[in-house]
C-alpha cells in the first residue's frame, strides 16, 4: 500500500460518506460517490474499501442487492496471504475481523431491488 496507510482509508472513506450525505441527496447518492471516489486503488487498497462500504451499509435498512452482491463476492475471494506483505499483523487482524462482520452482516441484510429508492 503504497499510498495509503490502513486506517487512513477507513477514515476517508467515513469522512467522505458523511460529507456527500450532507449534501442532502440521499444515502444512495453518498454510497455512490463514495465507491467511485475509492475505485481501483489497489489489491489490498479495494479489500479494504470494500470492508468500509460494507460496514456503512449494514447501517442501513434495506441494502441495494448489487451492492451485497459485488461486496460479498470480492470480500470471499481475501486471501490473507495477500496481504501479509503489505499490512502489520495488527492490522490483518482487523482486517480479518471486519471482513467476517461485514460478509456476515450483508448475508442478513433485507435487500433493496431498486437502485434509485432511498
Amino acid at each position: 500500500m503504497e499510498d495509503w496507510e490502513y486506517n487512513e482509508i477507513f477514515e476517508a472513506i467515513n469522512e467522505d460518506y458523511d460529507d456527500y450525505l450532507k449534501l442532502n441527496r440521499g444515502h444512495e447518492y453518498a454510497i455512490a460517490r463514495t465507491v467511485n471516489d475509492y475505485i481501483n486503488l489497489g489489491k489490498i487498497e479495494d479489500l479494504i474499501v470494500d470492508t468500509a462500504i460494507g460496514e456503512i451499509l449494514l447501517s442501513q435498512n434495506k441494502v441495494f442487492i448489487g451492492y451485497v452482491e459485488g461486496i460479498t463476492k470480492r470480500l470471499s475471494m481475501f486471501e490473507d496471504l495477500d496481504a501479509i506483505s503489505e499490512l502489520t499483523h495488527e492490522e490483518l487482524a482487523d482486517l480479518i475481523n471486519r471482513i467476517e462482520k461485514v460478509l456476515d452482516g450483508l448475508s442478513k441484510v433485507e435487500l433493496e431491488y431498486n437502485p434509485y429508492s432511498e
